[in-house]
């Protein structure tokens, strides 16, 4: 499982740390390298011995964080690099261009071990880019190198470039690991503060009260938020919709559906004359105004008098003659 692999890990490191741990005792015991000796007096079988502190250096640096405190391995590491980059620089065998980085990793925390002294190591994008350039020239340059004869001088120049890749990464990882150590260093005096004042419950009922406060207003905002973006699309399919909507009121039905519909509506209407019979569809003033009837009633005779010198006074289509101009 995961667990298990990441046991065999530490476990692997913890091992690998110990014997580099052993072969720098063995270094320092045997006095292989002293302190007033050139890059041209390192025989070529010792050269690979300056890389000890950079591989300690980065055991530091990738150890488990439950083993111990965080922020002493950061600084242990810290400390390995900028031995490493000193001993190189002391030796003459970093090249010209490892020079400004070399002056400002070894000017900016004196003699200490720590990472966390004087002006921190920042890197600007231009020098990452060159940096980054570098060191895929170098790895070409070493991969061409182990495929020639392994002779006294391609195993030299191979260790000359595998140690300027390494500084460059020391540095890198330097710059890194100070900035670390200044959040690591914030965490624990603001730990100890707490701990003096012993408000460390009150406080962490603060931050969570904080947090859900905050996640209450998130969560608002993204309602409101959500409201607010499918009033906006409901408008926009509307907007959508009316695009080429024509500005006259489109028709229901089609012309024979009309038709039919009439059609259906006087049918009905004839069912029901027939239903009601001859006595039931004319009313009174039609028995006495008919031309069958020939009652004497005064009634019937005025009224049909009074429809006669209306339909005298007004002829058919007199009423609409007024509302058509070409009439």
């Amino acid at each position: 499982s995961s667990s298990r692999g990441g046991d065999d890990r530490a476990g692997d490191l913890k091992k690998v740390e110990a014997d580099v741990v052993a072969c720098l005792r063995m270094v320092s015991t045997l006095g292989l390298f002293s302190d007033n000796e050139s890059k041209d007096d390192i025989t070529t079988s010792s050269m690979k011995y300056l890389l000890l502190p950079y591989y300690l250096g980065l055991c530091h640096m990738h150890a488990d964080p439950g083993r111990g405190d965080r922020l002493e391995r950061c600084e242990a590491a810290a400390g390995c690099f900028r031995d490493f980059v000193r001993e190189c620089a002391d030796k003459g065998v970093l090249e010209d261009a490892m020079k400004p980085f070399e002056e400002r990793m070894l000017g900016d925390g004196g003699s200490g071990s720590g990472g966390g002294g004087g002006t921190p190591l920042r890197f600007s994008r231009d020098e990452k880019i060159a940096l980054y350039r570098r060191q895929k020239e170098l790895q070409q340059h070493m991969a061409s190198l182990s495929r020639l004869e392994a002779d006294e001088e391609n195993a030299r120049s191979l260790h000359l470039l595998r140690i300027n890749t390494s500084a460059m990464l020391a540095c890198q990882h330097y710059a890194s690991l100070q900035q670390e150590c200044e959040l690591l260093a914030f965490q624990k005096e603001r730990e100890k503060a707490m701990e003096r004042s012993g408000g460390a419950q009150a406080f962490a009922a603060q931050e969570a009260a904080r947090r859900e406060e905050r996640a209450r207003q998130q969560r608002e905002t993204f309602a409101s938020l959500k409201s607010a973006a499918a009033t906006l699309q409901a408008d926009r399919e509307r907007f959508a919709q009316g695009v080429f909507k024509p500005s006259h009121i489109l028709p229901t039905m089609t012309v024979e559906e009309f038709g039919e519909l009439e059609l259906r509506r006087m049918q009905e209407r004839e069912r029901e004359r027939q239903q009601q019979g001859p006595g039931q569809q004319g009313g009174r003033g039609d028995r006495c105004c008919s031309d069958d009837d020939h009652s004497e009633d005064e009634e019937c005779v005025k009224k049909a008098r009074e429809w006669d010198d209306f339909k005298d006074d007004n002829p058919f289509g007199s009423g609409n003659s007024k509302l058509r101009p070409c009439g």
